[in-house]
């Protein structure tokens, strides 16, 4: 439609106070449709880009933030880029690999592997896989963690990582202490 409009579509990297237009021969960077594409990311490719959509009337300039980060040592995943999900203990919970619809073909189904703390699990009998999500059911203490999803695309591999937070039922009453009785003055003697 842009196109067909007369509306050309660039793409900059801001480098300090400039705007640099990014040169497509690099084989590392590609355009497709109205998507910027940087195979096997690198730490300096962190920073802002810019996609520009303009005729000689007409000129629309959204800009976005990436971060690269490199893995942890020793993990498959960088704990300042992770998606944080919440559990209630007892309930049950859905995970799903987040932000992967670009990487799947139409044609193709999408296998996702799913991993805890960087390992493959064997996953206990309330923990199903359903296509990208993994449905735990009667969430305990112990599935706390990191789950980490990863499908392959163009043979490389593409992670995400959801750390899981559990916590303690909410419920609409407060807990009742049992000792000392609430509303009774009482005297409790204690040592030092």
């Amino acid at each position: 439609m842009a196109q067909s409009a007369g509306l050309r579509l660039m793409w900059y990297k801001t480098k300090g106070d400039l705007e640099e237009p990014i040169l497509f021969s690099v084989a590392r960077m590609s355009k497709d449709d109205d998507s910027l594409w940087i195979h096997s990311a690198e730490v300096q490719d962190s920073g802002f880009y810019t996609c520009v959509l303009r005729n000689s009337t007409y000129c629309m300039k959204v800009s976005m933030s990436l971060t690269v980060a490199e893995h942890e040592a020793g993990l498959c995943y960088n704990s300042r880029i992770r998606y944080i999900e919440k559990a209630e203990v007892t309930k049950t919970k859905v995970i799903s690999c987040p932000d992967i619809d670009d990487y799947r073909t139409l044609n193709e189904s999408t296998e996702v592997a799913w991993y805890k703390e960087c390992k493959p699990k064997k996953w206990r009998s309330l923990i199903v896989q359903k296509g990208n999500s993994l449905l735990i059911q009667d969430v305990q203490k112990d599935d706390m963690g990191n789950y980490t999803c990863e499908i392959k695309f163009e043979g490389r591999p593409i992670r995400r990582t959801i750390q899981l937070k559990v916590t303690a039922l909410l419920t609409a009453k407060p807990p009742k202490p049992l000792f000392p009785v609430e509303n009774q003055p009482s005297v409790i003697d204690v040592q030092l």
